[in-house]
């Protein structure tokens, strides 16, 4: 094989013209196909295909759509202009072609005039009582009714009732009404309307107030926004993403001209991250393509000093790392968010292997051979170390193109392609370049003859390198030992750049509201299996909000509406018409402002005693709900004994409102005697086109109670979805899966990684000595790789997970190399072959570590992370090398040296 290397040397340094003109043509087509090669940020597109977790989710995508909208986070203003700036954006991009629709806030006239499906049954009942009692009933006075509140509060028995989650609720939305009484009281000028929104939440139906989409504490609110193309592509992600921006912005803008409060915004969900995720990463390829390429000329620049010998070393490894691009297109047909960084990678280790060449090229020249012949020489005598290193480092990634995960099964493919062809470019363009251009020999030519002169420099004493070697060794398996004690980080969010606004606030959503874009997905094809599944769901630990059309679709339809029609024939009644003309009339004159003081006090006083037996009932949670209820209307009561004739006067307004809104709830009502169940078909757009399929499968939107990125919650979560309906889909299902694949596959290509790293040293060295030579340090490095990890406090995540087998791959050469050496000059002492092999291997090192220099520059963290990571790993399996290799050489080879 040598010979046959020596004489296809010689060839391309003979004919360097042609050589270079063919690998120009195939650069330019290389170039060409580069451009055209996708860059794909889905995580989607990580995922493997053939799992019934990706087909399901894929058949939801065809019926449906997109699996998760884009969120536009709106807040800086007062709730009014939050509001205000919310409905006008959903409708204009309800009018952008790029979106299916746009939703800030439920329906929610649509939902008061079918309440009667959604109300409890009891409720329903007791309204239907109530009102037909009090539509004959004669018109009260409210000091009557005071006083009769008053006498209720003396004579009924104090003490938890059976139902405690009722007397909480009831207790709750007593201390919303309070509150919105002592706004009143309190504001500046006197509100316009009624605030039902603290009510609401007190009984779990925030969202039936105005319907919009809050933060818990009511200060950011949400628009959902759901695409029309459902794919992942950049060409879809862009114009939906800046389009959105675009709207938002000029929207944002013309409240700014207006003098109005602009509100601020910011897009987070899955298709913003992953959008600002493609940013990242474009931006951060060019960035390390370019650094390191000039990181890494400028190296080799600077140690060898000589342009020339720079191009022999860069232009093969820069035509071969081109030439995988291409190789890409046609094996893989794309980039990912983890292949997409390895160029940089690439270019390090492909320069190794022209230092190796070049270094046996002028060694020959510096022992006298011709130029032609020299070059044929040292590739000749270089191609058994070049092809061992190289060989292991293409079945390394070979072995990594063969494990489940499709993210590093294509980073094996490309990088195994892209060995391949910088080995052929090192074999065959840099004997072309090197006879065009040979460089200048710092040392001048000497007679043929051994160099290094015999010697004991740099030996150790047997004792010493056992000990040393043993102490090496130890270390290395505490770092391994520690290595597999490091957690994996499940948290996607925390690949993206520190500064990301879209992570940020994908944060904030799960922390401040009951709305994250990680949901969960069921389907249905008919109404009863979707009420099973959501009455499972909603009763989940896991599940903080269902949304669901089941609601208004009860099985006890036809009685709720028989219900509905006595209730709205009953609200039609005078009776009610007079009872708030007359509440209208009175108003709150100083009598019954004063009597209504005293029902206060009275009922201060019975929540003090219900408070004392409900804890020696042991009832912690109802003693805080009467505590805060207690407080609130001390503070209240306060307030109304501090100016009396401003607050009487307040409260009269407040009574006013409250009339006008029980005047709207009468009508409300009325309307009900046209009462009706529904069909899917009776629902608004907003809610068909996110619940309801053109064939008709339905969707129910489960939102997690915490983060998924937690993976023992994740795993609680989708085993306890799973069990309510096997075919749930949505991101935390994909993304346990994903989890699961990326993991079981880091940890089957590591340990196929190395059983062929390690049979391939052993079948090429074909020696016990020379093997353990050369795969020994690399296990110390790897070892001392792993404890540093630990030592740092680093963890793992879907990005750098495969920096081990990676650091395996591009360190293989420097044992590998230090063995060649060690048999080349046998005469040569442990200093000599040292400093010899570290001239060397500390170049081609130096390369691998610029271009991952180049690569912990990246702004987003995944790519960055992975960089140090390597980084670690090199300087540990450099430092094994040359300091721990030569006393291994003379443990195993005794006599080898003199």
């Amino acid at each position: 094989m040598k010979s046959l290397m020596y004489r296809q040397a010689r060839w391309c340094a003979t004919h360097p013209g042609g050589v270079l003109l063919v690998a120009a043509l195939l650069s330019l087509l290389a170039i060409v196909a580069a451009a055209r090669l996708p860059v794909h940020t889905s995580r989607q597109a990580l995922l493997p295909q053939d799992t019934d977790v990706a087909r399901r989710l894929s058949t939801f995508l065809g019926k449906f759509g997109a699996a998760s909208d884009l969120m536009i986070a709106i807040e800086g203003a007062p709730r009014a202009e939050l509001e205000s700036y919310a409905t006008e954006l959903a409708r204009r991009l309800n009018q952008q072609p790029e979106i299916a629709y746009a939703t800030e806030r439920l329906d929610t006239d649509f939902f008061a005039r079918h309440a009667y499906l959604l109300a409890p049954r009891t409720a329903l009942t007791r309204l239907e009582q109530g009102l037909s009692l009090a539509a004959d009933a004669p018109s009260v006075p409210l000091d009557s009714m005071l006083a009769a509140a008053g006498d209720t509060l003396a004579a009924v028995p104090s003490g938890p009732g059976p139902d405690l989650q009722q007397m909480t609720t009831t207790i709750r939305a007593a201390d919303a009404l309070l509150a919105e009484w002592q706004r009143w009281l309190g504001a500046s000028q006197p509100p316009d309307t009624v605030d039902w929104s603290g009510l609401l939440s007190a009984v779990g139906a925030r969202e039936l107030g105005n319907g919009y989409f809050a933060s818990h504490n009511g200060q950011m609110l949400v628009v959902f926004v759901h695409p029309r193309d459902a794919s992942e592509a950049f060409e879809t992600l862009q114009p939906f993403n800046e389009r959105v921006r675009s709207v938002a912005g000029g929207l944002a803008r013309e409240y700014q001209a207006s003098g109005r409060p602009a509100p601020s915004f910011v897009l987070t969900g899955m298709p913003a991250i992953e959008y600002e995720e493609y940013l990242d990463i474009e931006r951060d390829i060019k960035l390390v393509i370019w650094t390191a390429a000039g990181l890494i000329a400028a190296l080799i620049l600077l140690v060898v000093r000589s342009i020339r010998w720079a191009l022999a070393i860069f232009i093969p490894m820069g035509l071969g790392a081109l030439w995988s691009l291409a190789l890409a297109l046609l094996t893989v047909g794309h980039l990912s968010i983890i292949t997409s960084s390895f160029l940089a990678i690439l270019f390090g280790l492909g320069a190794d292997y022209g230092i190796f060449t070049s270094s046996q090229i002028a060694e020959a020249r510096r022992a006298g051979k011709p130029l032609i012949e020299a070059i044929g020489t040292g590739i000749a005598g270089s191609f058994s170390a070049v092809m061992t290193a190289g060989g292991a480092s293409l079945l390394i990634f070979g072995a990594l193109a063969t494990v489940e995960f499709p993210g590093f099964a294509e980073l094996g493919r490309v990088a195994a392609g892209g060995v391949l062809l910088i080995l052929l470019g090192t074999w065959l363009v840099q004997p072309a370049v090197y006879a065009l251009f040979p460089p200048r020999l710092a040392v001048p030519p000497t007679p043929a003859g051994p160099r290094p002169r015999p010697g004991r420099r740099g030996a150790f004493a047997r004792s010493l390198a056992w000990l040393w070697v043993g102490l090496a060794l130890a270390t290395a398996w505490i770092g391994i030992r520690a290595g597999l004690a490091i957690p994996f980080d499940y948290d996607v969010l925390s690949l993206l750049p520190a500064d990301s606004t879209a992570a940020q606030y994908q944060r904030r959503m799960a922390s401040e509201t009951d709305y994250q874009s990680e949901v969960i997905i069921f389907t249905a094809s008919n109404l009863d299996d979707m009420r099973r599944i959501t009455a499972g769901a909603s009763a989940l630990p896991t599940i903080a909000r269902v949304q669901s059309i089941t609601q208004l679709f009860p099985e006890d339809a036809t009685e709720r509406v028989v219900s509905a029609k006595t209730i709205g024939r009953a609200a039609q009644a005078p009776g009610l018409q007079r009872q708030l003309d007359l509440l209208d009339r009175q108003g709150l004159d100083e009598p019954t402002f004063s009597r209504l003081r005293t029902v206060l006090e009275k009922a201060q006083t019975r929540i003090e005693e219900g408070q004392e037996q409900a804890f020696s009932a042991g009832h912690e949670t109802l003693v805080h709900e009467l505590e805060s209820l207690r407080t609130r209307l001390e503070s209240l009561r306060a307030s109304l004994a501090a100016n009396p004739a401003q607050t009487r006067d307040r409260s009269e307004r407040f009574l006013c409102a409250l009339v006008g809104e029980a005047r709207r709830g009468r009508e409300q009502l009325a309307g009900w005697d046209s009462a009706r169940a529904l069909s899917p078909g009776d629902l608004p757009p907003s809610l068909r086109d996110r619940f309801v399929a053109p064939d008709g499968t339905l969707a129910a939107y489960a939102f997690p109670a915490e983060s998924v990125y937690d993976w023992d919650y994740l795993e609680r979560l989708v085993r306890e979805v799973y069990a309510v309906s096997p075919e749930a889909t949505g991101f935390p299902t994909t993304h346990e899966a994903f989890s699961r694949a990326v993991v079981e596959s880091f940890g089957q290509g590591t340990l196929l990684a190395i059983a062929v790293c390690l049979a391939w040293l052993l079948l090429i060295l074909r020696s016990l000595r020379g093997f353990v030579l050369a795969s020994l340090p690399l296990v110390i490095g790897g070892g001392w790789m792993l404890g540093l990890m630990a030592l740092l406090g680093l963890r793992y995540n879907y990005a750098n997970i495969i920096a081990l087998p990676l650091v395996i791959a591009l360190a293989v050469d420097y044992g590998v190399w230090f063995s060649h050496r060690w048999r080349a000059l046998r005469q040569a002492g442990p200093l000599a072959v040292t400093l010899d092999a570290g001239k060397v291997i500390a170049l081609a090192a130096g390369t691998e570590l610029a271009g991952l220099g180049a690569i912990t520059l990246a702004s987003y963290r995944g790519v960055s992370g992975l960089g140090m990571d390597i980084t670690l790993g090199l300087l540990s399996c450099l430092a094994a090398t040359l300091l721990v290799a030569p006393a291994i050489g003379q443990l195993i080879d005794p006599t080898g040296k003199p």
